[in-house]
């Protein structure tokens, strides 16, 4: 929701998107800089205090992919204390009871996740798209490599609050002298998710 917008709801919303097919969504922010973060200027963040996390598509062949990566950037979400975040497994059980849940195309019914928004209160919801995550082998080492975009939008409106997308990797697994830095697949995803929260702190929340 935007400043002006903040004090009254028209009556009559637009019809909202909020799961374009991910490949278009991976396409749109794969194509961003590593680290490129977007923030609306006109969004109020004082009106989103509770969210909602759909969970992040995987496009990257690895199994768990997505579910890892929401699970590490909703865990540094929850450490700022700056949301009430809706328990997806809660999010998930009512588009459930209300036939919301994605078809064989991962898409979601915009009007069954604005029903589902409203039952639970929430005002945005975060959503992402894993497109690189596993270890990258070189000639003598190997090392982890993660590439993720997740953006969040306005319930009402599905206007972007802010999108980012975050290419990352991290040290060999083979030590060098007086090496150091990120060898896990694991650490690299707590350090990149951090990372990304912390910026978000400072330039949007």
């Amino acid at each position: 929701m935007t400043r002006s917008s903040a004090g009254a709801r028209p009556r009559r919303r637009s019809r909202i998107l909020l799961l374009a097919p991910v490949v278009l969504l991976a396409a749109i922010l794969g194509c961003a800089a590593p680290g490129k973060l977007y923030v609306n200027s006109d969004a109020d963040m004082s009106y989103y205090d509770k969210i909602a996390v759909l969970p992040f598509s995987n496009l990257s062949g690895q199994p768990y992919a997505g579910e890892r990566i929401m699970r590490s950037f909703v865990t540094e979400l929850v450490i700022t204390e700056r949301f009430h975040i809706v328990d997806p497994s809660e999010f998930r059980a009512v588009l459930d009871r209300i036939g919301g849940l994605p078809g064989a195309e991962g898409t979601y019914d915009p009007k069954k996740l604005k029903d589902a928004s409203k039952e639970t209160g929430a005002t945005g919801i975060i959503r992402g798209a894993v497109t690189e995550y596993g270890m990258q082998r070189g000639s003598n080492e190997e090392r982890p490599i993660l590439a993720f975009d997740v953006e969040m939008v306005d319930v009402q409106t599905s206007n972007i609050v802010w999108r980012a997308s975050v290419s990352k990797r991290g040290k060999g697994r083979v030590p060098v002298v007086g090496g150091g830095g990120t060898r896990t697949l694991s650490r690299l995803t707590e350090d990149a998710c951090h990372e990304l929260v912390g910026r978000l702190e400072k330039e949007a929340f």
